[in-house]
């Protein structure tokens, strides 16, 4: 299916899906399903078809046209998987959404969207699809019944959105085009006016990427917005941020073009307060998650921390640590998707996310737990998951530069991954089952296979990265940066080398080895998850000794005061409330005795001035 022929189809689809959601909002669900694998076989049989014009309609001198490319094609497969698995969910979440033919047209909407981003052939057209994003996904967020959520989401939404704009609408003024390669060719011999444009585009990334000073949305929106449409926020949505930043080091080329500014680290000054900003996004997002009580919001601020590992890979702009950033762009939208997913599970069959709630949920639950546990040791960077290989490569490229703050602050966001990944396990998985919980039962089958499918991708990129990452050389040929090299199994740095078939090989039979001693050794006896030992006191309330409510209350207690940018918004927003409300109570006050004051004051002026106007 051509591309062109592909976005008109969503279009009209999603209309479609409007309409048969009216009548039966399951037929509606099941389209949503359909449409969203037609994309997914649609982009991929586009995999290899790298400089080819979609038109999609003409309008006077402007035409709206879709280029493809192989970066276009790697984040636009990543993003389709996204919405094909979460899809799998919307027919069990249709009783739960409080209008179900809106969150399905504004699904696929959404979903035809971000395609147009990342194919967009000029500025004007990637705006277009973006604010279609934007207003799309503002509309779903309050289906989750959270409407500061979406206002929220909007607020910081609108910043980037008024900053590409005026970016966008300068380039014509400046070069009389929107098309991005001429631009970027033009704007090589024009640092001064680049950088101006480098900036702006970039606030409008950042505010999508979710990275600091504009994440306090993620917490906000992804806690609050529809179960089924969390993952495609944080492992799809997310995402057009990092095409931003792809597009603005990689295809503009900072290195070439900001060649002759101030350089640190022999980083161009923009790329490295890029990752500056990464690195604070790590270290904040991490803390941040600890904390968290609510599963979703936990994996919000997760997305946070791992947005800045994104942000990291791509300004360094080398062989390594772009091929890190890039791979990174997979590894966490499958994580959190899957995570979200988990979770997802979990609010079906309890009707809660809060962690200190929950417990004991392995033995009701197993392929839920299987699909959570490979998420968050891929999103942790343990071999033999996926996650390991873009995070090895984003340190290799750190330290060969010599940066060694930003590669402390990753490696924090490593370890401190440890801690917020486990305790949704420990506290939702593992210990007692709620009494509550007796009844619970695994989910469908249908809700099962996303998770299975995506925990797949997870296990077999972290076996073979090779398969990705040629991908990815391709991405950094095309775009003259130093393609990554792969031998088999190997990853080959500067630094050193990979083989995940090995280590794949030792965890193997590392886990055979305990599996067997488990099996064969004697074992203590087997207890019901209530029948816990208590010196003969009998137990009064056994939810009390599944530990999870302030799980890391002895390390939290080291940053309780932290300074809060979400605290510094809110004075900003209250001080201005009360600007408007002075405003308003002296100009637009119905009261007569304000009128006459501002027309005794007119007169005056009139009469001491008016010679002089």
């Amino acid at each position: 299916m051509a591309l062109n022929t592909l976005i008109l189809f969503i279009l009209l689809g999603s209309l479609v899906t409007y309409i048969v959601s009216k009548f039966n909002k399951q037929a509606g669900a099941w389209l949503t399903i359909i449409i969203s694998l037609v994309s997914l076989f649609a982009i991929y049989t586009l995999k290899d078809s790298s400089g080819q014009i979609f038109n999609i309609f003409n309008y006077g001198n402007y035409s709206l046209d879709l280029v493809s490319t192989s970066y276009a094609w790697f984040f636009s497969i990543v993003m389709v998987i996204v919405y094909s698995m979460v899809a799998f969910f919307n027919t069990y979440w249709m009783e739960k959404v409080i209008h179900p033919a809106a969150y399905n047209l504004f699904y696929v909407l959404s979903l035809g969207g971000t395609i147009g981003v990342f194919y967009a052939k000029d500025f004007l057209t990637l705006f277009i699809f973006w604010e279609l994003v934007v207003w799309s996904s503002m509309f779903i967020i309050p289906l989750g019944k959270s409407r500061r959520a979406s206002v929220v989401y909007y607020g910081i939404s609108t910043i980037g959105s008024f900053t590409m704009l005026y970016a966008i609408l300068m380039l014509n003024v400046k070069y009389g085009t929107f098309e991005i390669n001429t631009v970027i060719q033009k704007m090589t011999e024009d640092s001064n006016f680049a950088i101006l444009f480098f900036f702006l585009i970039v606030i409008a990334g950042l505010t999508k990427l979710g990275v600091f000073p504009f994440h306090t949305w993620l917490p906000i929106a992804h806690g609050n917005a529809p179960h089924t449409f969390s993952p495609v926020l944080s492992g799809g949505l997310v995402k057009m941020g990092g095409f931003i930043a792809f597009l603005m080091t990689a295809v503009l080329p900072t290195s070439k073009v900001f060649s002759n500014h101030l350089k640190i680290l022999n980083n161009p000054f923009e790329n490295y307060m890029l990752m500056i900003l990464g690195a604070i996004s790590i270290i904040i997002g991490t803390l941040m998650a600890i904390k968290q009580d609510d599963a979703k919001k936990l994996i919000a601020y997760s997305t946070v921390s791992n947005s800045g590992y994104i942000l990291i890979g791509l300004s360094l702009v080398d062989q390594t640590a772009f091929a890190g950033g890039m791979m990174h762009v997979f590894n966490h939208a499958m994580a959190s998707a899957a995570m979200f997913l988990s979770f997802a599970a979990i609010a079906y069959r309890t009707g809660t996310t809060k962690i200190s709630e929950l417990g004991g949920l392995i033995k009701k639950m197993p392929v839920t737990f299987a699909a959570y546990l490979i998420a968050i040791i891929s999103l942790a960077g343990i071999p033999p998951m996926s996650g390991f290989a873009s995070k090895w490569l984003i340190f290799q490229g750190l330290i060969r530069k010599g940066n060694m703050f930003i590669a402390f602050a990753a490696f924090f966001g490593s370890v401190g991954s440890f801690l917020y990944v486990f305790r949704p396990l420990a506290g939702a998985f593992l210990g007692q089952l709620s009494p509550k919980h007796e009844d619970v039962k695994e989910v469908p089958f249908l809700m099962q296979l996303p998770m299975l499918i995506i925990s797949g991708l997870t296990i077999l990129y972290g076996i073979y990265p090779g398969l990705m990452l040629k991908y990815i050389a391709k991405i950094q040929e095309m775009v003259g940066i130093k393609a990554i090299v792969i031998d088999g199994f190997k990853i080959i740095t500067p630094n050193g080398m990979w083989d995940s078939w090995v280590v794949t090989l030792v965890f193997t039979i590392g886990f055979v080895i305990a599996a067997i001693l488990y099996f064969v050794l004697p074992k203590a006896k087997s207890v019901g998850l209530m029948d816990t030992y208590t010196s003969a006191e009998f137990i009064h309330d056994p939810d009390k000794y599944h530990y999870a409510s302030n799980y890391y209350a002895p390390f939290e207690r080291l940053y309780k005061n932290h300074p809060s940018v979400e605290k510094f918004y809110d004075s900003v927003a209250l001080r201005v409330k009360e600007l408007g409300q002075l405003v308003r109570t002296w100009f637009f006050n119905e009261n007569p005795a304000f009128s006459i004051f501002w027309i005794s004051l007119v007169i005056t002026a009139i009469f001491m001035w008016g010679d002089k106007i």
